[in-house]
Formats: C-alpha cells, sequence, structure tokens
C-alpha cells in the first residue's frame, strides 16, 4: 500500500449516509413489530369459533411461534443499533487520530528541516546570498 486515503471531509460523509440508513432501520424495526402483531392477530386460533366469542383475545399456535421468535430475536436486532453506533464512533476515532498522527508527521519533518547543517562552501559564499564571488586580493 502507498499510502493512506483517508479525508475527513470523506468519513464525515459515510457517517451522514449512515446516520440516514439508520433512521431507516429505526423505522424498518417499528414496521416489524406492528407486523408481527399483526400476523399474530390475523394467524387465528384453533379454538371452536376462532378467536371471537368466549374464546376472544385467546392466540393460536402461529402467534405463539411468531411471540416466541420475537423474543429469541430481540436481543440480536438490539445489538445491529449498538454494533452501528460502536463502528461510527471507531471510524470517527480512527479519522481524529489519523489527523494528529498527520500533524505530528508534519511538525517532526518542519522541525528536523529547520536543522539543517549547511555545507562546506567555497570562499566568499554567504549565507542568504544569489551567488557566491570568489576572494579575490
Amino acid at each position: 500500500m502507498s499510502g493512506w486515503d483517508i479525508t475527513p471531509s470523506g468519513v464525515g460523509s459515510v457517517i451522514s449516509h449512515v446516520g440516514e440508513v439508520m433512521s431507516v432501520l429505526n423505522d424498518i424495526v417499528d414496521a416489524y413489530s406492528d407486523d408481527v402483531e399483526g400476523a399474530a392477530t390475523s394467524a387465528g386460533t384453533l379454538a371452536p369459533g376462532g378467536a371471537s366469542g368466549e374464546h376472544k383475545g385467546q392466540g393460536g399456535l402461529v402467534a405463539a411461534a411468531l411471540a416466541e421468535f420475537v423474543e429469541g430475536t430481540a436481543d440480536e436486532l438490539k445489538f445491529i443499533g449498538v454494533r452501528v453506533g460502536k463502528s461510527v464512533n471507531g471510524a470517527v476515532e480512527a479519522t481524529l487520530a489519523y489527523q494528529d498522527g498527520d500533524l505530528e508527521m508534519a511538525a517532526e519533518a518542519q522541525h528536523r528541516a529547520g536543522g539543517v547543517v549547511e555545507p562546506d562552501m567555497p570562499a566568499g559564499w554567504r549565507s542568504g546570498s544569489v551567488g557566491w564571488k570568489a576572494d579575490r586580493p
């Protein structure tokens, strides 16, 4: 690899897009919850006469299976948001460290450039002069 290709503005752009996607994902999770509840209600029951009358509010096998599924996957759904948040924070921290490293390297290079020793030059050469004149008697 010849070098890093990180720009803070590029990272900021990606993080902004991730935020937009997370907003949509939040809406999807909310809809998922409503959809599962609707499916459980619509699935009916094995009780005589269905889920109306004296068996009103009683769920069937499908509703029980859906409830168990939701309970079993709830932590995984929560983990998606947590993981995305940690990934975004990690990207921001890495970019800041990269910038700090760039600044430190630039300062070190500037420090080293300021300590250049002048080489031996011909007689008559003066520092800061455009040219040099040989010493003439």
